[in-house]
């Protein structure tokens, strides 16, 4: 019974991951706009009290609604590796509520690690998804997202300086080169879904 609700709805979930994304940043520039659009990386946001509860909340639910999306919508016209988008996605989801601060070090590392990893294997998941495509267009669109995303966040880990002023541009533009795909892919699935 849920999982033919969930599975009812999975072809929204992803348009669910980039609202909730999006309302994060909202809510962040309405309640820190100090620390908006600069040198403070998104992390950032789960350091601060007054947006602590958002950054848990939103970055879980997104973690959540792209698994239900990857697994019970995508997966069934792409076979992409839900393995490792679900091992991704549970990382994602610690990574959001994972409480850690700039003061312990400790802290600091185990977030980046986590990060890493959940990085690590969400692009073994879109490359499954790319490799197991028979489609030319969403093996070409998911490519270049795959390669774009990962061109922003080399840069904003390894070449961008500490305190940049682009450290918030590179990251959220990694994440929005995702959210350019979720769309796509979204409405490109329900365009295919249409015409069978």
């Amino acid at each position: 019974m849920i999982k033919n609700c969930i599975e009812s709805i999975a072809k929204y979930a992803g348009l669910a991951t980039v609202s909730v994304e999006w309302l994060a940043l909202i809510l962040y520039y309405i309640m820190a706009p100090t620390y908006f659009g600069g040198s403070y990386p998104i992390s950032y946001y789960s350091t601060l009290p007054q947006t602590k509860i958002v950054f848990n909340i939103c970055y879980a639910l997104a973690g959540i609604f792209f698994w239900i999306f990857f697994k019970y919508h995508l997966h069934k016209y792409y076979r992409a590796s839900t393995k490792a988008m679900g091992i991704s996605l549970i990382l994602f989801v610690c990574l959001a509520l994972y409480p850690y601060s700039y003061a312990s070090q400790l802290t600091v590392i185990i977030h980046h690690a986590i990060a890493l990893s959940g990085g690590v294997f969400f692009l073994a998941g879109m490359i499954s998804l790319a490799r197991n495509s028979h489609d030319k267009q969403v093996y070409l669109m998911t490519n270049t997202a795959v390669l774009i995303s990962t061109m922003l966040l080399v840069i904003f880990a390894v070449f961008l300086p500490k305190e940049s002023n682009y450290t918030f541009v590179l990251e959220a533009g990694a994440w929005f080169v995702w959210q350019v795909w979720v769309l796509w892919i979204s409405f490109y699935s329900y365009k295919n879904l249409f015409h069978k």
